[in-house]
C-alpha cells in the first residue's frame, strides 16, 4: 500500500513538474536595463512608477513581475528617516551611457530626398540621468512594518494574500531616475546626410512620437529629450518575506528561473503535502529583491 502511495505521489510530481519545466524555461530574454538593474540588486518596474515606494507592503507574483499594494506607508512615517543619495559612479556611468530600448518607432521618411525607397523608420532609445537611490535603514522598516501590521485593516488584508501564490514583502529601496530620448548617433549621422532634416525636426518628431506611442510627456532641456518626470525604475525588498502559518519553507525572491520552479515544487506541491510551521506568522531570510522575471 505505502509503495502504491509513493508510485503515485512520484506520477504527480512528475505531472506537474515537466509542464512547471518548460514554463519557467521558454521565458523570453530580458532587455538591458533590466539585466542592468538586477546587477544593481533592484527588481526592475514595468512600467516606471511612482507607486511603489519604501515602507509599503506589497504583494508580489511568483514570477516577481507584478506589484499590488497591500498597506501603504504614511509619507508622515517615512519623512525623517528616508536617505537619498547619488548611486557610485560606476554604476551611474553604466544607466546614462546605456542604449535601452523604449519600443518607440519613428519614421523619418518624409524628410528624404526621394533616395531610392530607403527606410527611415528608427528606433528610439534612452538612458537614465539623475539616478539616486531612496532608502530607509533596516531596523526603521521594520518599524514601519509593526506600525503597519498593527492596523486590523492591513493585518487582514495580509492575511488574505498570504495564500496567493506569490509573495508579500517591504520596500526597502527605490532606484529614482529621469530618462534621456535619443536616437543612435549613426542613425542621426544617417539622416543628417541622405535627408533634408534639421536637428530641430528631427528632435520634434522624436518628442511627438514618443508621447504618442509611450502615453508619457517629453521636455526639452538644453537641446535634450527627457521625461516630463522623474520615476522609479527598480525596487530592492526589505531582506524578509512573509511566510504563512504553515509555511515549511523560507520565503525567498527567486533570482533565477530555477528558483521559480524550486519555489514552485517547495511552495505549491511539497508544502501542500506535508505542511509545517506552528500557526504563528513566519517570515523569511532572504537576500534584497533581486528577483528574475520581469
Amino acid at each position: 500500500m505505502r509503495k502504491r502511495i509513493l508510485i503515485l505521489l512520484a506520477v504527480t510530481l512528475t505531472g506537474v513538474a515537466v509542464p512547471a519545466i518548460a514554463h519557467y524555461w521558454q521565458k523570453p530574454s530580458e532587455d538591458g536595463l533590466k539585466v542592468t538593474l538586477r546587477g544593481l540588486g533592484f527588481i526592475p518596474l514595468t512600467p516606471p512608477s511612482n507607486l511603489l515606494d519604501v515602507g509599503s507592503l506589497y504583494y508580489i507574483d511568483s514570477e516577481v513581475r507584478f506589484f499590488k499594494t497591500i498597506c501603504r506607508a504614511d509619507q508622515a512615517d517615512i519623512e525623517g528617516i528616508v536617505t537619498v543619495s547619488p548611486i557610485p559612479t560606476m554604476q551611474a556611468d553604466e544607466l546614462r551611457s546605456g542604449q535601452f530600448d523604449t519600443g518607440v518607432k519613428v519614421d523619418l521618411g518624409f524628410l528624404a530626398n526621394g533616395s531610392g525607397g530607403k527606410s527611415y523608420v528608427q528606433k528610439v532609445h534612452y538612458s537614465l540621468t539623475d539616478v539616486s537611490v531612496r532608502e530607509i535603514p533596516l531596523d526603521k522598516t521594520l518599524l514601519l512594518f509593526d506600525k503597519l501590521m498593527a492596523k486590523p485593516e492591513c493585518n487582514h488584508a495580509v492575511s488574505n494574500v498570504m495564500r496567493a501564490g506569490g509573495y508579500v514583502c517591504q520596500g526597502q529601496q527605490v532606484l529614482h531616475a529621469t530618462a534621456e530620448f535619443t536616437i543612435s548617433n549613426e542613425d542621426s549621422g544617417k539622416i543628417a546626410a541622405e535627408t533634408k532634416a534639421k536637428p530641430e525636426d528631427v528632435k520634434d518628431i522624436v518628442k511627438l512620437a514618443i508621447e504618442a506611442q509611450s502615453n508619457q510627456s517629453v521636455v526639452e532641456r538644453s537641446g535634450r529629450l527627457f521625461a516630463g518626470s522623474a520615476m522609479h525604475y527598480g525596487i530592492s525588498m526589505y531582506p524578509t518575506c512573509l511566510a504563512p502559518p504553515d509555511g515549511r519553507f523560507a520565503r525567498v525572491l527567486p533570482q533565477t528561473k530555477f528558483d521559480r520552479f524550486a519555489n514552485f515544487v517547495k511552495f505549491q506541491i511539497v508544502e501542500w503535502i506535508w505542511p509545517g510551521g506552528d500557526g504563528k506568522s513566519a517570515v523569511a531570510e532572504t537576500t534584497p529583491g533581486t528577483g528574475e522575471g520581469g
